[in-house]
């Protein structure tokens, strides 16, 4: 007598999946309705390996996957949407965590977690870039690494002088932030002079780091000559304290389309500028500005803030009439609030900015 087995058909119900995604392995929670939760460990995890177990187990299933923001970007996200299964990419810090949670943390708990707020629709997915958004935001921020190793390099050089006692004795060479052909032409003849070689290697990396964030920085105006970009850079460098520099890291961050933050707040929270606050009963405190957001955009704009208080009249007022109640860092904050309410306004109506003139 031969035995039947039945297999449960999945048809039309939604499978949650949770995922806690490693470099050499994935931890997978599944949270079909009405059946327990069941976790499993894939190494290697790859999509098309979910997927096949996820066929031969809930066959018929209408799987949603989700998975935590970091280090592994969007091409999972990408490739499960690609292979028909709904895909959400959570916040960390949106995802709901019981205290027990956090002090017995384990990857079979996180993807747990993940699987439970995708069920009960608990987290919000963030907003996933385009994928021609998301190599021309790598490679801006391809220069701004370069930038820090370059800097790096020049301390490293100062140190290297500081410790030998060799002091630049002509008055025209001064150490500023960036340096001229005057202070390189300087520190090669005190390499060759002394010969020190530790000097002539630190130099030779510094001249190949200039010679890539020139090239970098080359490339990125070639890249938004394109018509696609023209528009939406012209609008942004015409807000004062915004340059080129600073518009192509907030078309890169942000993108071009402002019009999917609802309200000036949701955007003022993505870029880092909205303050912590604590409200209970009658007491509300608001605190300093939250550590959550867009760290790129917050330095970005706070920059563009300094700049723009000596270009236009309106925010410099703004500005000293802040600093009579609050210390200098706290009012330019309030001033890149504004420049960012100006630059989102422009977007949004297609507008250059029109600055107001003192009379």
């Amino acid at each position: 007598m031969k035995s039947q087995s039945k297999q449960i058909n999945f048809e039309g119900h939604p499978i949650h999946v949770g995922i806690d995604v490693h470099k050499a392995s994935w931890q997978v929670t599944i949270q079909p309705i009405g059946v327990v939760h069941k976790t499993i460990h894939m190494s290697p995890g790859s999509p098309f390996v979910l997927q096949e177990y996820l066929m031969r187990h809930y066959p018929g299933g209408q799987y949603q996957c989700a998975y935590e923001s970091g280090f592994c970007g969007f091409w999972i996200q990408e490739e499960l949407s690609r292979l028909g299964m709904v895909t959400k990419v959570f916040h960390a810090g949106d995802i709901p965590t019981t205290d027990k949670e956090k002090r017995q943390k384990t990857d079979s708990r996180d993807s747990l977690k993940i699987a439970k707020a995708l069920y009960q629709g608990d987290c919000e997915s963030i907003y996933i870039p385009q994928r021609e958004q998301q190599q021309m935001r790598s490679f801006v921020r391809h220069r701004e690494r370069l930038v820090v190793d370059r800097q790096r390099i020049m301390l490293r050089i100062k140190s290297h002088l500081y410790f030998y006692g060799i002091e630049a004795h002509a008055e025209e060479i001064i150490w500023k932030r960036d340096w001229s052909g005057k202070h390189i032409k300087w520190l090669e003849e005190v390499a060759q002079h002394r010969n020190d070689w530790t000097l002539i290697s630190m130099l030779s990396e510094l001249s190949f780091l200039r010679k890539m964030e020139k090239g970098v920085l080359l490339q990125l105006r070639v890249m938004f000559k394109r018509e696609k970009y023209q528009g939406a850079l012209n609008l942004l460098r015409s807000v004062p304290g915004i340059g080129f520099i600073s518009s192509v890291v907030i078309l890169t961050e942000i993108g071009l389309d402002f019009g999917r933050f609802n309200t000036f707040d949701r955007l003022g929270a993505y870029c880092g500028l909205m303050p912590d606050t604590k409200s209970s009963g009658q007491s509300e405190h608001v605190g300093d500005i939250t550590q959550r957001g867009n760290t790129r955009l917050r330095s970005t704009l706070i920059e563009g803030a300094w700049a723009a208080i000596y270009r236009d009249m309106e925010l410099r007022l703004c500005y000293e009439s802040y600093k009579k109640r609050m210390p200098p860092q706290k009012a330019i904050i309030k001033i890149a609030r504004k420049l960012l309410n100006r630059i989102r306004r422009v977007m949004l109506h297609q507008e250059n900015y029109r600055q107001m003139i003192a009379v």
